[in-house]
């Protein structure tokens, strides 16, 4: 009896030992995981962030786009339908080169000189979004006319923080990249076009305006 009892104490003890063995790995296992997870997680955080943070500059990007298209596309509508005149088309500026125009120097809420630029709120939240920057050059106008049957504009479209940077705005449109595009967004324009626009139902619009930016033949049959 005596030699039972021993052995079962003996037993018991094992058990103990071993089920509290059983539960110091657990305890183990699990912090290991947790400094694993924390590890990863540190690793992953920077490349999700930079992500984002590139997916907000290229959403910005195309949204800045698709307004300096628009803001062409309603002046050649105006063209189109013998609309414009001077008081509704972009400023003018004596210019060879709308490329070569300068940053605009303030932001305002209402109608824009070429020295200006007009605040958009694209989501319709109350805060604005964007600037644009819409001008042309004087164009050519017939004699005894006052509105230009053709001339050249540019539109750049700027990023509300770039407020913050007037009076040193650069021109090139910004380059949206994983290191460069914060900065750029705040100093340059996100989109710049520059084209044409022509009154095609005006007589000779083709051949005075080629007359006026070409000195060569232009091909044009204008008799």
């Amino acid at each position: 009896m005596i030699y039972l009892r021993v052995k079962r104490r003996q037993l018991n003890r094992q058990r103990q030992t071993s089920t509290s063995t059983q539960r110091g790995l657990t305890l183990l296992e699990c912090l290991v995981a947790i400094v694993v997870i924390a590890f990863s997680a540190a690793a992953v955080a920077p490349a999700m962030i930079l992500t984002v943070a590139t997916r907000v500059q290229s959403q910005k990007a195309d949204q800045a786009l698709r307004l300096a298209q628009e803001e062409i596309d309603q002046v050649r509508l105006q063209m189109e339908r013998g609309t414009a005149d001077f008081n509704t088309l972009p400023s003018s500026v004596t210019t060879t080169d709308v490329r070569t125009i300068a940053a605009p120097t303030v932001f305002v809420a209402g109608p824009a000189t070429e020295s200006q630029a007009r605040l958009v709120d694209i989501d319709g939240d109350g805060s604005n979004d964007f600037a644009i920057q819409t001008y042309r050059d004087e164009g050519v106008v017939p004699t005894g006319e006052t509105d230009p049957i053709a001339f050249s504009m540019g539109v750049r479209v700027y990023d509300i923080s770039a407020e913050e940077a007037l009076g040193s705005l650069g021109i090139e449109p910004a380059a949206l990249g994983l290191t460069s595009g914060e900065g750029q967004r705040r100093s340059r324009p996100l989109a710049a076009l520059y084209t044409e626009v022509l009154r095609g139902d005006a007589n000779n619009s083709y051949c005075e305006y080629a007359g006026a930016v070409s000195t060569t033949s232009t091909g044009l049959d204008c008799n």
